[in-house]
């Protein structure tokens, strides 16, 4: 039997965002695009790779258990190995017969005979495990401290779940964790300046799991919402990332507003949308092309220009508000993005650390008396949040912290943001 298209096309996935360290939506993106296979193939192919790194810790650990010399083991074969394991434990539609034949396959065709019969003596034993790999009671048993235990059973990497439990709790962080597991639900933000606003939000009504005024979290995403974003009367947009930003009161900063990380654009055309007058700066230019494009998309044409977060700012005109929605670790969005788990490490959290002090600086000094200084990041890592505000506002005695918050686990959206507003007296 040949290797089923879906199962090549989710190697090519793999190993683009995880040796070639490609994020993992581009690397789908770019190796669907180019790939003639039918639909349900290409599904199947994004529900493996998103599955797969979901889930990866805790198919690396029972891999752990079945190999004989994990640590001596080819790569590809623990990568081939781990999907197929996916598969079986979470893919109940496709027959464990099917699963067993394209993964020994692929291993005799990239690797030999001899790995081939490995390979099938090990997904052999993990179905003669039973139903007890799908229970946590299995992982307890076979970890030693309730650290290692949390990272198998929550697949997350241990230097993650002990930070977690230091800096928020048991709880919490079980909570945290349990989130990383599904997929966020989908998110809508509706232009209220737009023709079909009101019409839209009455649309959504029956849709919605969640919602604030003029966003929505959504079960599905049905035609007339495609629609509604051609036409540009809808963005999508995580309904976390738009709670914090109601949280930090939007609606009542001074004008002008500049947002000095903007991006594409996501939360720019929110603070436009509230009618708020916004310029907008990036480092990068391929992102204020973008958000640019965007722009043309909802109707605004906001000034944008290229500068480094950590200034300088070419402005002829000071703004009174300056929005930083700064580069940060993104663990608070591992649900949508689960790749960032395997390649964050605590020094690259460490570094980002220093790159939003020498951001928030640079933001001080352009703001005068009465000027408002938002900072939002999508991490869990009190050094990127509480505890960066608290040492900004030390070493800035002008500023004070009006109100900060982080996006609450039972609000059930899968995804955590961090915000904080200060004004300078």
């Amino acid at each position: 039997m040949s290797t089923p298209s879906a199962r090549r096309l989710v190697m090519d996935i793999l190993r683009r965002t995880l040796d070639n360290n490609q994020d993992l939506q581009a690397a789908v993106d770019d190796v669907l695009s180019a790939s003639p296979a039918t639909p349900q193939d290409k599904g199947l192919a994004t529900e493996l790779a998103y599955g797969y790194l979901r889930m990866r810790g805790r198919i690396d650990f029972l891999l752990s258990q079945l190999l004989k010399n994990p640590v001596q083991t080819s790569p590809i074969m623990k990568r081939i190995l781990g999907v197929a394991i996916y598969e079986l434990l979470f893919l109940s539609r496709i027959p464990d017969y099917a699963t067993l034949d394209w993964a020994v396959t692929l291993v005799r065709e990239r690797l030999d005979q001899t790995m081939g019969k490995v390979a099938n003596g090990v997904l052999r034993s993990l179905l003669r495990l039973g139903l007890a790999v799908r229970f946590e009671d299995y992982y307890q048993t076979k970890t030693a401290g309730h650290d290692q235990f949390l990272s198998a059973w929550y697949s997350c990497p241990k230097w993650l779940v002990r930070m977690w439990l230091n800096s928020y709790g048991k709880e919490r962080t079980q909570a945290f964790l349990q989130a990383t597991l599904g997929a966020p639900p989908l998110g809508v933000r509706i232009n209220r300046g737009h023709a079909r606003a009101e019409e839209l939000r009455n649309n959504l009504q029956p849709l919605k799991l969640d919602s604030s005024n003029w966003g929505f979290a959504v079960t599905q995403w049905p035609e007339f919402l495609q629609q509604a974003v051609s036409e540009g009367a809808a963005t999508r947009q995580s309904l976390a990332a738009q709670k914090i930003m109601d949280f930090l009161g939007v609606d009542h900063w001074p004008s002008p507003v500049l947002d000095a990380c903007a991006g594409r654009g996501g939360k720019t055309y929110l603070v436009a949308e509230r009618g708020k007058s916004v310029w907008a700066s990036d480092v990068n230019v391929f992102r204020l092309r973008q958000l640019k494009a965007e722009g043309a998309r909802l109707g605004f044409d906001i000034p944008a220009f290229r500068a480094q977060g950590q200034g300088p700012y070419p402005l002829r005109q000071m703004p009174r508000t300056v929005f930083l929605d700064v580069p940060c670790s993104g663990l608070g969005v591992i649900s949508r993005r689960p790749d960032i788990k395997w390649k964050r490490t605590a020094a690259d959290c460490a570094g980002l650390v220093a790159l939003q002090g020498e951001i928030l600086r640079a933001a001080a000094d352009i703001l005068t008396s009465g000027g408002c200084l938002a900072y939002v990041t999508c991490t869990l890592n009190p050094e990127e949040n509480e505890k960066q505000i608290e040492r900004f506002t030390r070493d800035h005695p002008s500023f004070s912290c009006l109100r900060q918050s982080t996006s609450d686990p039972a609000e059930g959206l899968g995804e955590f943001f961090y915000g904080a507003v200060l004004r300078k007296s």
